[in-house]
């Protein structure tokens, strides 16, 4: 059998298993629990759009989430509670994310690496679990899975200016499903800039600006849909509100133990009658009543420097923690934890081949990924399902550490200059 079909045919199998496992631990689940454990909103407002073509949940929630995972639902399921639907497409999801890993962790260690990494996130119970949840976590791993191998391959790229513009474009798609992603795009500007160092300072102005000029298109037609129906050009009005939750006297009265969610509850109790009526008068607009709580998060915040500060250390260790958080029963946190230690112990192991051979570029990549991720967490919060997507750069990273064992004179298939 020629070399390509082999190699099509190797992938094809991890893909079915990946699909396979993923669509039959849900269906063995079953339908009640997909439902019962799950963010429901988000499928009441694929109902919304289906059936009035709306983002718009109620008067105080019309830019309060990105709409992309929303319009997801919406056209797999055409507005119907079709849980097996659900189920198959984002099975589907979670095997774009597989093809993502394979390709990244052959680009950046070897072939070897490329099957170990596919194999591995292909299995990786957390992945298995959670891409099929009725929650925007996998569909967001793996646009911004496919964001990172567009952008990793620009300063590889024939046509550099062509992928950067599909890099930009798949970076706002990500932002899209989770705007938390945001403080990525800054970082990989300058990565572009610096991983082009080998051309032109004119090409490379084009290059960063074409990354730019596609991510800004890819946002625009929200950002101004929200100015029309909301008053402003924002991501999400949810961001105030956020804050506030991770910066209240409260918020660490459950979490990270239990959900962030059970703190807010018990911020809200601790309010004053005259807290309250405020929270009325703001309630008239959506934007008054995120500019409300943002108000109060920064009062606290101001007040309570040395605090914020601690609070912000608690939240990134319990996001990078070997225990699921919210902690859940102790089968899954078993499972949880035999998964996650290894691979991230073999991921420093990584990481540290990467600057052994100077691969700067993909090593600064996997390092932008974390340190975006970390000034979200220390500002807001992060529960184990916001840091998983940054799981598939641990997992490849390992792969390249699992096949330089086997391998050491192994390299990539693209080399870095």
């Amino acid at each position: 059998m020629p070399d390509r079909w082999r190699h099509l045919a190797g992938f094809l199998t991890v893909a079915f298993l990946a699909g396979g496992v993923r669509f039959g631990v849900r269906v063995a689940r079953g339908d009640a629990t997909f439902w019962e454990q799950s963010y429901g909103f988000y499928f009441d407002l694929a109902q919304k759009l289906v059936r009035e073509h709306t983002f718009c949940l109620d008067a105080l929630t019309c830019a309060y989430w990105t709409p992309l995972y929303p319009a997801f639902l919406a056209l797999v399921t055409g507005g119907e509670r079709n849980f097996l639907s659900i189920a198959a497409a984002q099975s589907a999801v979670g095997v774009v994310t597989v093809w993502c890993a394979y390709h990244l962790a052959r680009l950046w260690f070897s072939a070897p690496a490329g099957w170990l990494a596919a194999v591995g996130t292909a299995l990786y119970p957390y992945f298995v679990v959670h891409d099929t949840a009725l929650q925007e976590t996998g569909l967001y791993t793996a646009t911004v899975a496919l964001a990172t191998l567009a952008l990793a391959l620009v300063s590889v790229s024939s046509h550099p200016l062509r992928q950067a513009l599909l890099a930009g474009g798949l970076t706002g798609v990500a932002i899209l499903v989770r705007p938390s992603l945001v403080p990525i795009a800054p970082l990989a500007l300058g990565w572009l800039w610096w991983s082009c160092q080998s051309t032109s300072p004119g090409r490379r102005w084009l290059v960063v600006g074409s990354y730019a000029l596609a991510l800004l298109l890819v946002l625009l037609p929200w950002l101004a849909r929200n100015w029309l129906v909301v008053g402003r050009p924002v991501l999400t009005t949810r961001l105030g509100h956020s804050l506030w939750i991770a910066n209240n006297p409260q918020t660490f009265t459950h979490y990270p133990v239990e959900s962030i969610d059970r703190s807010t509850a018990a911020a809200w109790a601790a309010m004053t009658p005259a807290e309250l009526a405020e929270v009325e008068r703001a309630t008239r607009r959506e934007t008054d009543l995120d500019d409300w709580f943002r108000a109060r998060a920064w009062a606290y915040i101001r007040s309570h420097p040395g605090a914020t500060a601690w609070g912000a250390c608690r939240k990134l260790g319990a996001a990078f923690w070997w225990q699921l958080n919210p902690v859940k029963g102790r089968m899954e946190q078993l499972i949880y934890g035999v998964s996650y230690v290894p691979v991230m112990l073999l991921a420093g192991v990584g990481l540290w081949l990467l600057g052994r051979r100077k691969n700067w570029p993909a090593l600064l990549l996997c390092v932008a990924h974390v340190l975006a991720f970390s000034v979200v967490t220390a500002v807001f919060w992060a529960h184990t399902s916001h840091r998983s997507y940054l799981d598939v750069y641990f997992i490849i990273l390992a792969a390249g550490a699992l096949a330089s064992f086997r391998r050491p004179d192994a390299r990539p298939l693209l080399s870095w200059k």
